[in-house]
């Protein structure tokens, strides 16, 4: 017999420690032992098919797809557990629609978690890993199982919408803030909609700090209101002030000169010398006023666009 195969079989032992080495060599493996877990997964004689399952969606090779996918209709309940698992890592959309199918198993839940205490069924893990596939396609089945008795049911399902994250995902989230009345998963919904700040999901939220029938939902979507609110928004910026090109002054002078020195050279300079003196006067005075206009703009923006310094006082040493 070779290793794989003796690790295989070590994955029945009594033994957890036993079990849990076994396990990690074969993932250490790799692709090498794909093909002697999948043969052990279709054979229903084995002991130890729900850990073979749950190796090969650690291990991640495509080939344990399909026989993951078989595996979803195998009599054993735990082994449909294990396998639902594994293909939500495996991340394969092949899966999707059979998953789907699988949310709607009826049997009874498998035994409490040993993690979390709450009640194991083939429903909450083909959720969760819906939820990893982020499979929109299963929004509507998931929305019906919304509103299944189990509580781990309805966690996996509000945790795979949550992961799915669309606007329909967050909508049917928003449905059934109303119909939730357990605190835990009530927060894990106004959470997981908090998280998508949609239009309809805000007014939501408003709605349920308002008026819901659970104190404790009230005062969870005050908190996120106020966490949303207390978001620095986005400066607008000002608009900049338009400044007259410094060329325009030259241009205009450069006409009235020009039409100065044609009136004079046409009419000539002993007839109109005193005209003359006081055009040329006039002319340097609207001059110098729109240079000293357009210094003092210039000079205001600069200043504006310059962040200003607080006074401070001087201290007593400074003073003497």
């Amino acid at each position: 017999m070779d290793i794989i195969a003796r690790l295989i079989e070590q994955l029945a032992s009594e033994d957890e420690l036993v079990r849990v080495q076994a396990g990690e060599f074969l993932i250490q493996m790799g692709s090498a032992a794909v093909r002697p877990l999948i043969e052990a997964l279709q054979n229903p004689r084995y002991p130890a098919r729900p850990l073979i399952a749950a190796t090969l969606g650690q291990i991640g090779d495509k080939r344990a797809v399909e026989p993951l996918i078989q595996a979803l209709k195998d009599p054993d309940k735990l082994v449909r557990y294990h396998a639902a698992l594994a293909l939500g890592k495996l991340k394969d959309r092949r899966a999707i629609k059979p998953l789907i199918y699988a949310l709607f198993d009826e049997m009874p839940p498998i035994g409490p978690d040993p993690l979390t205490g709450e009640l194991m069924t083939v429903r909450s893990a083909a959720a969760q890993a819906l939820g990893e596939l982020r499979a929109e396609e299963a929004i509507p089945a998931l929305k019906v199982v919304l509103t299944d008795e189990n509580r781990s049911v309805r966690r996996s399902v509000i945790q795979a919408l949550g992961q799915i994250g669309t606007e329909e995902a967050i909508m049917v989230l928003s449905e059934a803030v109303w119909q939730e009345r357990d605190e835990a998963l009530l927060e894990l919904i106004i959470r997981s909609i908090a998280r998508f700040p949609f239009a309809q999901t805000l007014e939501t939220l408003k709605q349920v700090a308002q008026r819901h029938p659970e104190v404790k939902g009230q005062q969870l979507a005050q908190l996120y209101l106020r966490e949303a609110e207390s978001q620095p928004k986005p400066q607008i910026p000002l608009p900049k002030q338009s400044v007259r090109p410094r060329h325009s002054f030259w241009l205009l002078g450069s006409a009235v000169l020009a039409i100065l020195a044609a009136g004079l050279f046409r009419l000539g300079w002993n007839q109109n010398r005193y005209v003359a003196v006081a055009v040329t006067g006039s002319f340097v005075a609207i001059a110098f006023g729109l240079w000293k206009h357009y210094r003092k703009n210039r000079s205001n923006q600069t200043l504006a666009s310059v962040p200003q310094l607080q006074t401070s006082v001087p201290s007593r040493k400074e003073t003497s």
